[in-house]
């Protein structure tokens, strides 16, 4: 299966309180843009068991597109709506030859104005290309464009993958090493996090979130006559999220899953596409080839992000098919602060002693992130899986303190100044208030409402700097 990997970006895109202003500037050594969290397409592929079909999963966010506002016959789906052109081209890696093309023009919705410029709301398309008989796999260049309809031109630049095909015979072969006559397919995570959806998937092929069960199914196919007796999963942690060298792969999971639990006769197709990949499970009258579906559940709450290898053996009477399917587990929203040792320590001075910090921000980026986790660990309110809420909103505050109260538009200190430790102890305001008097320093009051229960006054020191000089309970 093929995955793009989300790349990192040069431009950060900053809005400071009124004004909105585009500044370069390198965040540490993450340099993607704060408010895309990677690219705003990206493209999967994935082959059917039978090695007849190719589906594309192509992913879009909004803010690639052009909106306009829908007439009377079209509000019921959206009041805005955009046009989005699709091809994707499959070609032979060593001939270059066109082995199958298809193009694909569909149209999007969105509700609200802010939904047509985000880069947070996302549209899934599966372009199913049918596939000639592969007797032998196949080395492939995949190439899709995405266009917006209404301008014409490429919304994004083109996604270019190379894989091979997988072959497959429904014939049984005659030798009894020869294994080539069972298709196995990539497997199908379900979501479990989406409520209502039973199987539903984000639509990351082989990448999905981590910190949650594997659930899922594995297509398989093979000749009508043909028994399995048994398939086994196991999963090998190949890295950690602190990319630790010389990480030593380990086995983390196995499953063995047994006939009387397989779905025989049935495979998933794609029901529905918008932000999520709905499927549902359909009967198959197929009169050449039987499918299978071999239910998965892997316990995964306490897996950390990192890549991962699920080695799945097929089991035949004396025969075992053996194949590896890589799987990413990943935190795709991760505040961009707690990548890099020198955005996510300095904001722990607000809550940790002078003693503590000391200790905390000494040695390399490796160990002071290791530390860093393992305090974090310790804060855990749900120790008993991988992901850390407290972590997680202590870092997203920190990220808008970054970017939203900067003191200059060259250096993104904003976490560091008496503005951004206030959001991050306590979280957004219920209310902000401000005033601007000719002859006077301008002033920002916040006021907690909430639980915190108390107000701060700030007064502007020329610039973007603001000074902490009153704080008095509600």
């Amino acid at each position: 299966m093929g995955d793009r990997r989300r790349t990192k970006q040069l431009t950060v895109l900053l809005l400071l309180c009124c004004t909105v202003t585009v500044h370069a500037q390198r965040f540490s050594a993450d340099t993607r843009s704060y408010f895309d969290y990677g690219d705003q397409s990206y493209v999967t592929t994935l082959q059917s068991p039978a090695a007849d079909t190719l589906y594309v999963l192509i992913n879009t966010a909004h803010a690639l597109f052009s909106f306009l506002k829908t007439d009377h016959t079209l509000s019921s789906r959206g009041s805005y709506f955009a046009v989005r052109d699709l091809s994707v081209e499959v070609r032979d890696a060593a001939t270059s030859k066109v082995v199958v093309t298809r193009s694909v023009r569909d149209t999007i919705f969105a509700k609200e104005f802010s939904e047509t410029t985000s880069k947070q709301r996302w549209e899934s398309k599966v372009v199913a290309l049918p596939l000639s008989s592969i007797t032998t796999p196949l080395a492939v260049d995949v190439r899709t464009e995405v266009r917006d309809g209404f301008l014409s031109r490429l919304a994004d630049r083109p996604a270019s993958q190379s894989l091979t095909l997988r072959a497959f015979s429904g014939v049984r072969s005659l030798t009894a090493a020869d294994t080539s006559d069972i298709g196995i397919g990539d497997p199908i995570v379900f979501d479990a996090a989406v409520a209502d959806c039973n199987e539903c998937a984000r639509n990351y092929g082989n990448t999905t979130e981590f910190g949650r069960d594997l659930r899922g199914v594995l297509p398989i196919a093979l000749a009508l006559t043909d028994h399995l007796d048994s398939v086994v999963f196991t999963l090998y942690q190949e890295s950690d999220q602190l990319q630790t060298p010389k990480f030593e792969r380990h086995l983390v999971r196995h499953l063995a899953v047994l006939p009387e639990s397989f779905i025989m006769h049935r495979r998933e197709e794609v029901l529905s596409t918008d932000s999520l990949i709905r499927y549902r499970s359909v009967a198959t009258s197929d009169t050449a080839v039987q499918h299978v579906l071999v239910p998965m559940n892997i316990d995964g709450r306490m897996l950390e992000p990192g890549d991962y290898s699920l080695v799945i053996e097929i089991y035949r009477g004396f025969q075992t098919r053996r194949v590896n399917r890589a799987i990413q587990l990943e935190w795709h929203d991760m505040p961009l602060s707690l990548q890099n040792a020198k955005d996510a320590i300095p904001p722990m001075s607000y809550i940790l002693t002078d003693e503590e910090y000391s200790a905390m921000s000494s040695g390399s980026n490796a160990e002071e992130l290791q530390k860093l986790y393992g305090y974090w660990k310790t804060q855990d309110p749900t120790p008993s899986t991988a992901y850390n809420e407290k972590m997680a909103e202590f870092y997203r505050r920190a990220d808008y303190a970054y970017f939203n109260f900067a003191r200059s538009p060259r250096q993104l200190d904003g976490a560091m100044t008496d503005r951004g430790k206030v959001y991050i102890l306590y979280g957004p305001p219920t209310s902000i208030q401000r005033s601007f008097l000719v002859g006077e320093q301008p002033t920002e009051t916040w006021t907690y409402s909430n639980n915190v229960k108390k107000v701060f006054r700030f007064v502007g020191q020329g610039g973007d700097s603001f000074k902490l000089i009153e704080v008095k309970p509600l």
